[in-house]
């Protein structure tokens, strides 16, 4: 396997904690994630936890699932049925009981379709940037030390200048959910957009880890997550995802992610 060619973003040698490469979206104390995903920082440097899921990690060390050089970070990116009726609140209570055992969390997901009318979409996007910004001041006035990063929502243009606050006012970085979408191409013009109306320092994508579908987007992109199609793709003849084989079935996304140096070291 050639060696892993953005290795500079591992923990400890950055200079902020946010995600970069291939993050697992973990279910902690599903069986299968513990054989993958738990102490196996090299393919895995960071995993991604459901807020919903994160009571575990209140009730069990953080050593029990992670390695001290994998990082830990919190998604409000769920199922419907999680975000309808979830009090901010009770979201930053969570941060707070996992503040120094994450190392950082996305907040304010909403419920954001393209089968919603114009007031519809307006309604939920306006929705998550005040939660997102209610978050941080929560987290501010009570001092927890775990950097917040703002969830873009929609796909327009003027979709993405009604975050624009959360990027002038909480981090740089930030965080776009793939999940719901069936096309790459209409996947990668969104983030494309995001890119070019907020300028973000660094996106990290939620959900979306086909190699397909990272080699087209914008070097913006530093990190992506799944857990779906990987464990799938490291099934040995019996069905039993194997961890050997995860390691090469990581650098697949790892060196789409980073397709676009490839192509800018053949101009150099």
């Amino acid at each position: 396997m050639p060696p892993r060619h953005n290795r500079t973003w591992s923990h400890g040698m950055q200079d902020d904690p946010f995600p970069r490469e291939f993050g697992a979206k973990i279910h902690p104390s599903h069986h299968i994630h513990q054989r993958l995903y738990a102490h196996n920082p090299d393919p895995v440097p960071f995993v991604a936890c459901k807020v919903h899921r994160s009571s575990w990690f209140v009730n069990n060390p953080r050593a029990a699932f992670l390695s001290p050089d994998q990082d830990l970070f919190l998604m409000t990116y769920e199922n419907d049925r999680h975000i309808i009726g979830r009090d901010t609140v009770d979201v930053v209570d969570r941060f707070e009981e996992l503040d120094g055992v994450a190392q950082g969390a996305f907040a304010g997901d909403r419920l954001t379709y393209g089968s919603m009318n114009r007031r519809e979409v307006v309604k939920e996007i306006d929705e998550s940037v005040q939660r997102q910004l209610t978050a941080h001041e929560l987290m501010e006035e009570r001092g927890i030390d775990m950097p917040l990063y703002p969830s873009i929502m929609g796909w327009e243009d003027w979709h993405f200048e009604r975050c624009r606050v959360l990027v002038d006012e909480i981090s740089r970085w930030v965080g776009f959910d793939a999940t719901q979408y069936d096309s790459e191409y209409e996947f990668a013009k969104h983030v494309k957009r995001v890119d070019k109306v907020l300028e973000p320092k660094g996106i990290f994508v939620n959900g979306c880890v086909s190699p397909k579908w990272l080699r087209m987007l914008p070097k913006s992109v530093v990190a992506c997550s799944g857990s779906y199609n990987i464990r799938e793709e490291t099934k040995d003849a019996t069905g039993t995802p194997q961890r050997d084989k995860l390691p090469e079935v990581v650098e697949k996304r790892v060196s789409a992610l980073n397709n676009w140096q490839s192509e800018l070291t053949n101009y150099l």
